[in-house]
């Protein structure tokens, strides 16, 4: 389960519970649930810029193990 999820779930749990949303309880909790949604999409674009960014780097380190190896092999 993502965090996404993970926060929708909580979501849908709180409005289950009916709060006034006018009441003190029921602003406190829309505004923890906004935050928290924010920080779950964050959380969900950093992941996907992280795995990017490692494919890249894979690629990265496949090229210069490939050049290395050409340029090590002439002076053999």
């Amino acid at each position: 389960m993502t965090v996404t999820e993970k926060v929708a779930y909580l979501k849908g749990l709180i409005e289950g519970m009916e709060f006034e949303e006018n009441s003190r309880e029921g602003k406190l909790l829309k505004s923890m649930m906004d935050i928290l949604s924010d920080l779950a999409t964050s959380v969900e674009d950093l992941e996907d810029y992280t795995a990017e960014l490692t494919e890249q780097v894979d690629a990265i380190d496949e090229d210069l193990d490939s050049l290395e190896s050409d340029f090590y092999e002439e002076w053999d």
